[in-house]
């Protein structure tokens, strides 16, 4: 698929999120995300190379803090490009603003904002999601338990609103089912020279 198809496809997908009416205020919750990598070559092209969420949650993890690279002065300075995830923040049922700002048209409920975050990580792809597949995961969300546990772990995960307790909480989830989160790399000192 061509870059110009793919671009396409995004908007499109784009389009179909109600805005929020950003006030801006909303900077303490940008975080680690994933993307698609045409969305993540897209940003690059603007000039602002974002880690890989991995490296950015493994970021987190050792220091507590994370600031997304695309934030300037306080604001999204890739905001016409920014990932599916992103612009679903604000406009989802799961992912309210905590500072009030709500698309008129009202909030996505958690089925059609997963159903565009699956679709927008399958652009591009050669085997994309067939409607039964996205059916499928529509239909899990009409389940009240998972929704309520998808709310639960995005409020609870939130790492604006306690950072330390974000860490322990994946720290916890990732020991439960016997993985790992990533780990930073270590730096490396620099060689003294004999002299």
């Amino acid at each position: 698929m061509k870059r110009s198809d793919m671009d396409a496809a995004l908007d499109k997908l784009y389009a179909r999120v109600p805005q929020p009416g950003c006030k801006g205020l909303c900077v303490d919750s940008c975080g680690p995300v994933g993307m698609n990598p045409r969305e993540h070559q897209r940003i690059r092209e603007q000039g602002v190379k974002i880690p890989h969420y991995q490296d950015a949650l493994a970021q987190l993890v050792e220091t507590g803090d994370y600031t997304c690279p695309a934030l300037k002065d306080g604001r999204c300075s890739v905001y016409d490009v920014r990932p599916m995830s992103c612009h679903l923040w604000g406009a989802v049922e799961t992912m309210p603003c905590p500072y009030g700002c709500r698309p008129e048209e009202g909030l996505l409920s958690d089925a059609e904002g997963h159903a565009l975050l699956a679709q927008s990580l399958d652009v591009g792809k050669p085997d994309p999601l067939s409607g039964e597949e996205l059916e499928r995961l529509k239909e899990r969300f009409d389940n009240p338990q998972f929704r309520r546990t998808v709310r639960e772990y995005v409020q609870e995960n939130r790492p604006a609103a306690n950072p330390e307790q974000a860490i322990e909480r994946w720290k916890g989830k990732a020991a439960q089912y016997g993985i790992s989160l990533p780990v930073a790399p270590k730096k490396k000192r620099p060689r003294r020279r004999r002299g």
